[in-house]
């Protein structure tokens, strides 16, 4: 893995030379980022240029086929020494499947509207009868329409934003209420919980517990952890030659739930000693979902055991305002696992203290869906805004055609 450094949050901005695609000129940049003004659907954010939005709106394309990552790097994933990561993540198998649907445009489309949001834009559905009139503007009105709304701090319709990253706190999903029943306490497959648990040399250890406390429970769920380099702002890849050297080193593993019924399951996971990112949380099993616009990030020390929190899957829960959710809350009761713990485990209870925590490390995206991920109340590590864009000239440009769905970004190599 080899990164390039083409930005980041104290550089100053700089041409493309050479370009990350020959073909992307400004004309070209604008010329595609009008896929995504349209008359039904456009971005905006208050001030903004024309100018801008092309900038970010290729930034954000880069990012999601993979060639940049967040922090304005450019990953180099086709070194035979090291596992694709998102075959990695997912398998080969279904990583093949992913990364095929990422390269009809699918998934990349969505990933690159996720980028937008995550950093400021604002999507806009028009109303029907607005969206008419738009489309009946002639080529010239409708480009100057365009060039202005995008910065406009005033638009009708639907807006959706993102604002927040956090897991959602309802009251319904009962997070700081007691525990529904009792314990049990998972150290991996077939290892006997009563059994003392010794770390190895260079090993450190995280405790986490899947807390269910909504009746009925609501079954599986999963926390992944992967191996982060906080200097080159990427993740460590595993290397194909790592069975034939020995390699023990922890690159990416799946904390998923044992007891999908249990009221208050603890688990103790192994990892080397290091640095790691929360890089996908969910119910069910991982299918190449990807933190890497912003994940928590945590130092495991040889010998730590470092208590991350409790995680709470819930599946169609209905919130205060009447919505539905399904996915992985988060609550922080140290004690609570340290109790569970100490019945069967006391050395490890003795020895648990919470992790310190940071949120926003960012990496190459390489999954099926890219977003943000933050953990309640932790400090950021860095600002997960996007380095200083490559500045676009503002072109004149005649007003995109109006498809009824957004256009394919046309197909790219695969990232693995």
């Amino acid at each position: 893995m080899m990164m390039v450094p083409v930005g980041g949050e104290a550089a100053t901005p700089v041409s493309q030379t050479p370009p990350a695609d020959p073909k992307d000129s400004p004309e070209e940049i604008a010329r595609d980022s009008a896929r995504d003004l349209n008359g039904s659907r456009f971005y905006n954010k208050p001030g903004a240029t024309r100018a801008d939005y092309d900038a970010a709106w290729q930034d954000c394309r880069l990012i999601a086929r993979g060639s940049r990552t967040p922090s304005g790097t450019v990953p180099y994933y086709y070194n035979p020494a090291v596992i694709s990561p998102l075959a990695a993540g997912v398998g080969a198998g279904l990583g093949g499947l992913i990364a095929g649907a990422i390269i009809e445009g699918e998934q990349r489309r969505a990933n690159r509207r996720n980028c937008l949001l995550i950093r400021g834009w604002r999507q806009v559905e028009l109303p029907a009868q607005e969206a008419a009139r738009v489309a009946a503007l002639g080529e010239a009105d409708r480009n100057s329409y365009f060039n202005g709304i995008v910065g406009a701090t005033e638009v009708q319709g639907e807006v959706t934003t993102r604002t927040s990253f956090t897991p959602p706190n309802d009251p319904s999903f009962a997070l700081d209420g007691p525990l529904a029943g009792p314990s049990t306490l998972f150290l991996g497959k077939k290892v006997d919980p009563t059994v003392p648990f010794v770390l190895a040399p260079g090993e450190g250890a995280v405790v986490i517990a899947y807390r269910r406390s909504i009746k009925p429970f609501s079954g599986h769920a999963f926390v992944q952890f992967a191996r982060y380099d906080p200097a080159g702002r990427d993740l460590v890849y595993q290397p194909k030659d790592w069975k034939k050297k020995g390699d023990k080193t922890t690159y990416l593993t799946v904390a998923d739930s044992s007891k999908g019924k249990a009221p208050y399951e603890v688990q103790v996971v192994r990892l080397t000693a290091g640095d790691y990112v929360i890089s996908d949380t969910g119910l069910m099993l991982p299918m190449g979902g990807s933190n890497c616009f912003g994940a928590p990030t945590f130092h495991v020390a040889e010998g730590d055991v470092a208590y991350i929190g409790d995680f709470i899957p819930v599946a169609g829960a209905r919130t205060a305002d009447g919505t539905k959710f399904s996915g992985t809350a988060y609550a922080f009761h140290p004690e609570d696992a340290r109790q569970a713990l100490a019945g069967q485990q006391a050395d490890l209870a003795k020895a648990l203290k919470p992790a310190k925590i940071l949120n926003a490390a960012t990496y190459a995206c390489s999954g099926t869906v890219m977003t943000r991920w933050d953990m309640p109340g932790a400090d950021v590590v860095t600002q997960i805004a996007a380095p200083p864009a490559v500045p676009m000239p503002d072109v004149p440009m005649p007003a995109a055609p109006m498809p009824a769905a957004p256009m394919p970004d046309g197909p790219v190599a695969p990232a693995s």
